[in-house]
């Protein structure tokens, strides 16, 4: 051949065309899509404005056994992720917000998380590498479920429970295929079992508990002394991390265990704490989150099991992801609360099995789909540029995004910052390119396609709408009226009751103005205090007898919860 020749098809080949330029490629990708929508914004309810109150609460009063939240003890979940996220708003604080530096945290356990799904996928493959075509095509898949896209830039614990999730499918998966493994596989089962149980309670730790004592009747080399012996070792990591936190717990105060273990654990389960926690079960939203929370990488482990994966329950590499995914939904639809992240940790085994999945579709339809995808993706960043340059003028705005009123504020001036901007453009013209990095193997392209495409439209509209996003689902606005509609008659030791303040509003209250509110089911029990805050829904409350009404406000986001203001009427 030439060397004309040669450098033509230099030129014509990919750069995904090896293992480490393609592990480097989809590296950057990651990189790309987990800063955007993790740094830039205020808290948001409901998940993210409570953690990060316990956060600060923790920062500032350097007390990290009881979660609490503006003033009050909180004890929905374990306190790992938020002594990590207290750690990392500790140090990075001088240089971020600290909502931005606690926030990172998340960003540090999807890492953690991304690299043992990688080694769980090596294992289950058998493959040389982490770098194999098969390891890839499951972080990739991973990376980009719908949920795992969204909840990856959140500020809340389940980012560590995945880790944690990760780190036991690692080991007990080197357990299993090695026919009892060694023991530091049972360090690693033990060390994320551990990891789940302070991050989210005995949830996923029963999980784990409930498959690996199942495993055995479906994998033949797993019955044997060593196995168990290496379960036990296993426990006995898991043991302390599981328990030291909860121990502690009870002895410094035995009502706050009853909230956290009987009334947020066994209670939200079996259902008796439902009424009063809140996040009844809706008996469809399992299936749900299964097809839509999950996808692509749930479809595509249902397809692979029902075109012939079940008659290989007999392997540990099928029978471990699969059981795991069955016992978890099993108790997640029997549940009396449920949620659709808390399919979260399932994401992992399901990637795994849906990257086989992938890998058996016939490549005339894979190569459908690959046509299909840029035109869906590239539709959704014209949309996205357009509203952009629509949003950057009132009258364009009341013109031509009026569909959007319900959700955002149209009387907002979107402010024009060059750096997001040129984020954004650079965005758009590498996904432009995307040929130049797309692995020229057709499995693997339609995975990188599917992943590029899912960050593209993920990170513009959080680059270039990410203020006008924080305007409508934020509270600093909200709360920026509200003091200044009392900073004039505000005195020194005066307090602030409230009535129906939910437990994100409050600490975003105590953030933003400094005011930490003191909770009261009646008017008449705020009496100590000149001011009262009250949360209505649906319609304003009218004012209650011996108060005058001071101000009302809102997310413009939101239309059917209102704050409301009031002054004690002197006697």
């Amino acid at each position: 051949m030439s060397s004309k020749a040669l450098s033509s098809a230099a030129q014509a080949q990919p750069l995904a065309s090896s293992p480490a330029s393609l592990a480097t490629i989809l590296l950057v990708a990651m990189l790309v899509y987990a800063l955007p929508g993790t740094l830039g914004h205020t808290p948001w309810k409901q998940d993210e404005a409570y953690s990060f109150g316990i956060i600060q609460h923790m920062l500032e009063s350097g007390q990290l056994l009881v979660p609490t939240n503006a003033g009050q003890p909180f004890m929905e979940k374990p306190p790992l992720y938020y002594w990590t996220a207290t750690a990392f708003a500790a140090v990075l604080q001088r240089w971020l917000p600290l909502y931005d530096a606690a926030r990172l945290a998340s960003t540090f356990y999807v890492g953690v998380a991304g690299v043992f799904v990688a080694l769980f996928a090596q294992i289950s493959f058998r493959a040389p590498s982490v770098l194999s075509r098969r390891v890839l095509i499951t972080v990739a898949l991973y990376a980009s479920t719908v949920g795992m896209v969204k909840h990856a830039h959140d500020l809340f614990t389940d980012m560590s429970l995945c880790a944690g999730t990760a780190i036991a499918l690692y080991g007990l998966q080197r357990l299993a295929c090695q026919a009892g493994g060694t023991r530091h596989d049972a360090l690693w089962l033990g060390l994320g079992v551990g990891i789940a149980a302070l991050s989210k309670g005995v949830f996923i730790p029963s999980v784990f508990a409930a498959t690996a004592v199942l495993l055995p009747l479906a994998v033949r080399p797993c019955r044997n002394r060593r196995y168990y012996a290496r379960l036990v070792l296993a426990g006995l990591v898991a043991l302390p991390l599981a328990v030291s936190w909860p121990v502690a717990l009870y002895l410094h105060s035995p009502a706050l265990f009853d909230v956290w273990f009987w009334q947020n654990n066994v209670g939200r389960y079996v259902g008796y704490s439902v009424p009063q926690l809140g996040s009844a079960a809706n008996h469809t939203r399992v299936i749900e989150a299964f097809l839509f929370f999950a996808f692509p990488a749930g479809i595509l482990a249902l397809s692979y099991m029902l075109r012939g994966g079940w008659r290989k329950l007999g392997r540990a590499e099928i029978a471990l992801p699969l059981l795991f995914v069955a016992i978890g939904l099993a108790v997640l639809q029997t549940s009396a609360t449920s949620r659709h992240l808390y399919l979260l940790p399932f994401t992992a085994p399901l990637a795994v099995l849906g990257a086989r999945g992938l890998l058996r579709l016939p490549l005339r339809f894979l190569l459908g789909v690959n046509r299909v995808l840029p035109w869906l993706f590239g539709t959704l960043a014209l949309t996205v540029w357009a509203i952009y340059f629509a949003s950057l003028s009132q009258e364009t705005m009341q013109t031509w995004l009026q569909p959007l009123s319900p959700w955002l504020p149209l009387d907002y001036t979107m402010p024009v910052k060059l750096v997001p901007l040129l984020f954004a453009l650079a965005l758009t013209v590498a996904w432009l390119q995307r040929d130049r990095w797309l692995s020229a193997n057709g499995r693997v392209a339609i995975t990188q396609q599917w992943l590029f495409g899912i960050v593209l439209a993920w990170s513009l509209p959080f680059t270039l709408l990410l203020p006008w996003l924080d305007q409508a689902k934020g509270y600093g606005a909200v709360y920026a009226q509200m003091e200044s509609a009392i900073r004039s008659d505000w005195q020194a030791g005066d307090c602030l009751s409230s009535m129906e303040l939910g437990e994100s509003e409050a600490p975003l209250l105590y953030y933003f103005t400094g005011i930490l509110h003191q909770p009261v089911t009646t008017p008449k029990q705020a009496r100590e205090c000149r001011w009262l805050l009250l949360e209505a829904k649906g319609t304003p409350a009218a004012p209650p007898v011996g108060w005058m009404p001071i101000w009302r406000g809102g997310r413009d986001g939101d239309r059917d919860e209102f704050l409301q203001l009031f002054s004690r009427l002197p006697n």
